[in-house]
């Protein structure tokens, strides 16, 4: 599905209330979101699919304010951004997370694999929630760095700042 149908799509659900559009939308995106959400939270698969259930409600709720200017899955990417940091800082009043809490679901026959998931997610929840998410949403999500400004709401060069941080933070962690 293209952007064009993208809009089309977001078009039937602004003008016409289209909930079969916006379920077509909901199955394209999924995915993405889930998997954003899952790196966000250190692999909680149950918080992230929380969150990404609050992120297309919230999509459902304000669609009328997307105006195409960037694809829609950045537009997503921005919500579900937006949604996580809620939820951390209501979390961060409460307690602070610990990775070791958190359940994964990754497998592999040797166990080599789930060892080195884990170790990331380690490094990842050890970087600055900014770092975390621009690094995320470049290598992971595989998003420009334009589009991570837009879903972080801040400057390029601050998005370059942070993935280059970031990765210099990750790759001094995973070394040890």
């Amino acid at each position: 599905m293209s952007q064009a149908e993208d809009l089309i799509l977001v078009g039937q659900v602004t003008l016409l209330g289209s909930r079969r559009a916006f379920d077509t939308l909901v199955r394209k995106y999924q995915g993405d979101v889930r998997r954003l959400l899952l790196n966000l939270t250190g692999g909680d698969a149950d918080l992230a699919a929380d969150i990404a259930q609050d992120t297309f409600l919230k999509a459902w709720l304000y669609i009328g304010s997307y105006k195409g200017k960037s694809r829609f899955r950045t537009w997503l990417f921005s919500i579900a951004y937006n949604v996580f940091y809620d939820y951390a800082a209501s979390r961060r009043q409460h307690a602070h997370s610990d990775l070791s809490e958190c359940e994964y679901h990754l497998t592999d026959d040797d166990g080599r694999q789930v060892e080195r998931n884990i170790d990331l997610y380690r490094a990842l929840e050890s970087l600055r929630p900014a770092e975390r998410t621009a690094v995320v949403l470049f290598y992971i999500e595989q998003q420009k760095q334009q589009d991570i400004a837009r879903i972080m709401g801040v400057p390029l060069s601050t998005v370059k700042t942070y993935v280059s941080r970031g990765r210099a933070h990750l790759a001094e962690l995973l070394k040890r």
